[in-house]
C-alpha cells in the first residue's frame, strides 16, 4: 500500500487541433503547442484567487488570455482526472489560499465573500489553504471554521488557530484540520494549516507534527501560503525537518503570496511551484516516483503555466466545444453568474474613452490609471456639497488603486476592482503652499515609510512590490534583447517597426524561474512596465496663491503618514487627528470611478 502524507500551511495528451470557428471568445487566443509531461503523480494548483472566479472580462491584452471562469476550470479539472483515471496515475488539486479581497464577487460585502467561498468549495479540492486575506477579519475565519466539515478534511491548517465559544467555553482551536493522510486512486497514500499564526519554524519541532512525518509515505505534499524561493524561506525548516527523517521520498511544495509565476527545485526529489495570482494561471506539476531498486538519483520533476483560458483547457483535456463543460462546470458558472446578478455587478455606470493601466506608463501620461485618477476622477467626482466652493486639494495613497480601467463599460465589478477599499476623506485647513509641501514630502519618503505599517498594510506592499519587480524583470530582459517599448493600440498585439510572425505573439507573462526548461505553456510578449511612479497623489490646484487657506483633504489610510510630514515640516503646528473633519461624509473610495463615470464616461 502507497502512502502520500499532505501538510498545509497559512503562512500525455497527443497534440489536438481546434477548428477556429470551435473557440468560445476571441479568436486570436493562442492554441498551446506541446503536450503536458504527465508523471506518476500530477497536480492542478491555483493560488491567490482574490475572488476572481468568473475569469478576466475584458478584450485588452492580456486580458483574454485569463478569460476563463471558475466553472471551466472546474469542466477541465473533471477531464483532467478522468484523463488520469485512464492512464492509470494520480491527479490532485491543490489551492493555496487567499480568495478574498480583490474582485467585485468578494469585495461587495463580507457576506458576498462568504457566498463566494460557498461557490469555490463546489469544486472538490484535494488539499486547500489559508491566505493572509482570510485571517485579517474574524469574520472570515469563522466562516471557513463553521464549514469545516463540508471539506471533508481536506481544507487544512496547520498552523492557524481562531479563538470561539464552544459549550460555553471560550477555546483556541485549529480553523480546520492540521494534516491528512489519504489513499488516492492509484493506491498511494499521501499526507497532506486558526487566527493564532504559529512559525514554520516552531511548528517544526512540535510533537503532532514530528509524529505526522513519522511513517514514510510515498510522497509528501506541502501547501501553503507562503513563497516557495528565497533563502529565508519559510518553507526550508518544514523541508529540512522531513528531509532529516526522509531524504529520499519525494516533495511536492504548492506556495502562493507574491503573485508571480515561480518554482524551484530544492533538491532532485523536492519541487516548490506558485501558479500566480486572480486565476490568471493554472500550474500543472507532475513527477515519476522512485522506482522499487531505487538508487537515491533525481526524479523527472516538471511545472508548466497554463493561462486560464478555454482554448487552453480544451486543447488539453482532448474535448471540443461541443463535449467541454460537464455539469460541474455549468452549475459553477451558473452560480456566479446568479451571485454577480444578486450584487449587481454588471451594472454599468458609463463607457471608458481609453485603456488606463497601473503601471504599463509612468505617472504624469494620461494613459495612466494613477494620473487619470489624480488629474480627472478625483477633481470632479468628490464633492462636499456644503464646501462646494472652496478651494482645496486631495492627497492620497497611489495605492488605494489596485488595477487596469479599460476600454468599454465600466460597470459595478470594474469600480471594486479598481479600488476595492472603504477608505473615508477628511480634511483641515492649512495654507496651500503647505500642503503641497507636505504632499511632496510623503512622496519623498515612500508610502508608510514614514510610519511602521500594519500587517496588512505591509504584506500588500510587499506583495505589490514583489509583482512589479517581477513584470519590471520580464520587461526589461525583452527590450535589452531588441524588443520595442511602443505598441500599437495603446498596448496591442505586436511591437512597432518588427516583422509580423505568422502567428503573432500576444501580451502576457514571460516566467524565468529556477526551474530548467520553458515553464510557460505559451510564449508571450512581456507586458510594458515603466518604473516611473508616485506613492502618493494630490490634485491640481490652479489660481490659488501659496498663502491662501484651503481645504487640505486626506484620505483615511494616508492621514498619519500626512501626519508624520506636516510634523516634519511644521512641528510648531502640532497637527493631530483631532483637527481633521469629515470631508464629503459618506463618500468612500470605492465609489468614486463610478461616480466619474457617470459624469464623463
Amino acid at each position: 500500500m502507497k502512502l502520500a502524507l499532505f501538510l498545509v500551511l497559512a503562512g500525455l495528451v497527443n497534440s489536438y487541433s481546434i477548428a477556429r470557428d470551435d473557440l468560445r471568445g476571441p479568436p486570436e487566443l493562442p492554441v498551446p503547442t506541446r503536450p503536458l509531461e504527465w508523471g506518476d503523480v500530477n497536480f492542478l494548483s491555483t493560488s491567490d484567487t482574490h475572488g476572481w472566479l468568473r475569469g478576466h472580462q475584458h478584450n485588452t491584452w492580456p486580458e483574454p488570455n485569463y478569460s476563463g471562469d471558475f466553472g471551466s476550470f472546474a469542466s477541465f479539472a473533471s477531464h483532467m482526472r478522468a484523463k488520469a483515471d485512464k492512464e492509470g496515475v494520480d491527479l490532485l488539486l491543490v489551492d493555496a489560499g487567499d480568495h478574498h479581497d480583490g474582485s467585485g464577487l468578494v469585495s461587495s460585502s463580507e457576506e458576498a465573500a462568504g457566498w463566494t467561498d460557498d461557490i469555490f468549495g463546489m469544486l472538490e479540492y484535494d488539499v486547500l489553504a489559508l491566505g493572509n486575506h482570510e485571517l485579517y477579519k474574524y469574520e472570515a475565519a469563522k466562516w471557513i471554521y463553521d464549514r469545516r466539515e463540508r471539506w471533508n478534511g481536506r481544507f487544512l491548517t496547520s498552523n492557524t488557530n481562531i479563538t470561539v465559544e464552544e459549550d460555553g467555553k471560550v477555546v483556541n482551536v485549529p480553523i480546520a484540520d492540521r494534516f491528512a493522510k489519504f489513499e488516492t486512486k492509484q493506491g498511494l497514500k499521501a499526507h497532506g494549516r486558526n487566527i493564532t499564526v504559529q512559525s514554520p519554524t516552531k511548528m517544526a519541532r512540535e510533537a503532532w507534527f514530528l509524529d505526522a512525518i513519522h511513517d514514510a509515505p510515498d510522497y509528501f505534499v506541502l501547501a501553503g501560503h507562503m513563497p516557495v524561493r528565497g533563502e529565508t524561506s519559510e518553507w526550508l525548516p518544514i523541508y529540512q525537518a522531513i528531509r532529516d527523517r526522509h531524504p529520499l521520498v519525494p516533495i511536492f511544495i504548492f506556495g502562493g503570496h507574491t503573485h508571480v509565476r515561480d518554482c524551484v527545485q530544492y533538491d532532485g526529489r523536492t519541487i516548490g511551484v506558485v501558479p500566480g495570482r486572480y486565476l490568471e494561471t493554472i500550474a500543472f506539476t507532475s513527477s515519476d516516483l522512485p522506482p522499487a531498486n531505487d538508487d537515491g538519483e533525481a526524479l523527472r520533476m516538471n511545472r508548466r503555466y497554463l493561462d486560464a483560458n478555454d482554448v487552453t483547457y480544451r486543447w488539453h483535456a482532448g474535448a471540443t466545444l461541443g463535449n467541454f463543460d460537464t455539469d460541474l462546470g455549468r452549475n459553477i458558472s451558473g452560480a456566479l453568474a446568479a451571485l454577480a446578478d444578486k450584487l449587481k455587478l454588471s451594472r454599468v455606470y458609463g463607457d471608458v474613452p481609453h485603456d488606463y493601466f497601473l503601471t504599463r506608463h509612468p505617472y504624469g501620461h494620461p494613459r495612466s490609471v494613477i494620473t487619470v485618477f489624480e488629474r480627472d476622477v478625483l477633481p470632479e467626482a468628490l464633492e462636499d456639497e456644503w464646501r462646494r466652493d472652496i478651494p482645496r486639494i486631495v492627497i492620497g495613497n497611489a495605492g488605494s488603486l489596485r488595477f487596469d480601467v479599460f476600454k468599454g463599460s465600466f460597470d459595478k465589478n470594474d469600480e471594486l476592482t479598481v479600488s476595492p477599499f472603504t477608505t473615508a476623506f477628511f480634511y483641515v485647513r492649512l495654507k496651500a503652499g503647505l500642503g503641497k509641501a507636505i504632499a511632496d514630502e510623503m512622496n519623498r519618503a515612500g508610502a508608510s515609510k514614514l510610519l511602521p505599517m500594519s500587517g496588512r498594510e505591509e504584506d500588500d506592499a510587499h506583495v505589490q512590490q514583489v509583482y512589479n519587480e517581477w513584470l519590471a524583470s520580464q520587461w526589461n530582459e525583452y527590450v535589452e534583447n531588441g524588443g520595442d517599448d511602443l505598441f500599437e493600440n495603446e498596448g496591442g498585439q505586436m511591437p512597432l517597426g518588427r516583422p509580423v510572425p505568422e502567428k503573432p505573439k500576444t501580451l502576457g507573462y514571460a516566467t524565468r524561474d529556477a526551474c530548467v526548461g520553458k515553464g510557460d505553456d505559451i510564449e508571450h510578449i512581456p507586458v510594458p512596465f515603466s518604473p516611473n511612479q508616485v506613492d502618493f497623489i494630490r490634485t491640481p490646484l490652479k489660481g490659488v496663491p501659496d498663502d491662501m487657506e484651503i481645504d487640505v483633504v486626506v484620505m483615511d489610510f494616508a492621514v498619519d503618514d500626512f501626519l508624520t510630514a506636516a510634523q516634519m515640516l511644521r512641528p510648531d503646528l502640532k497637527l493631530g487627528w483631532d483637527n481633521f473633519k469629515p470631508y464629503a461624509e459618506g463618500t468612500l473610495i470605492n465609489s468614486i470611478f463610478s461616480r466619474y463615470a457617470r459624469i464623463a464616461w
